[in-house]
């Protein structure tokens, strides 16, 4: 959710989606972690939107029905992450270079890696390969 509330922020500034990654991120994660949590997915975002010409499909994060779907950018962005997290850097590249539409991608990767090395506990979501979709 937190990379949403960025995405958001880029594409609607007035709409201050940064505000909420950086408070909810310190309601679920406390005040001492959820600030590294939240700069870690703005370099990552950054890492992104600097490779990327073209715009990112998102979900809306403020709708609960459309925040509970993935779009194809989204999920190019969580695959990436999750590979990174295993260590599967074969197919984080991968994932980063349909991502970033075939422009350079490590810096992206390098951004994922020091993300994953500020969320330790967090848990992956399996289901998120499953998702429709929209």
């Amino acid at each position: 959710m937190i990379a949403r509330y960025f995405f958001q922020s880029f594409a609607q500034p007035e709409a201050e989606g940064w505000l909420r990654a950086i408070s909810g991120a310190e309601q679920v994660m406390g005040r001492e972690v959820g600030p590294q949590v939240v700069c870690a997915v703005l370099r990552t975002v950054q890492q992104m939107r600097a490779a990327r010409r073209n715009h990112f499909h998102f979900s809306n994060p403020d709708c609960p029905g459309c925040a509970a779907r993935l779009c194809g950018h989204e999920r190019l962005f969580l695959n990436t992450f999750r590979s990174v997290r295993r260590g599967r850097i074969a197919d984080a590249e991968a994932h980063a270079m349909l991502l970033c539409e075939g422009n350079c991608s490590e810096g992206l990767i390098a951004a994922m890696g020091e993300l994953c090395a500020a969320l330790p506990s967090a848990p992956l979501r399996p289901s998120v390969e499953r998702q429709a979709l929209h």
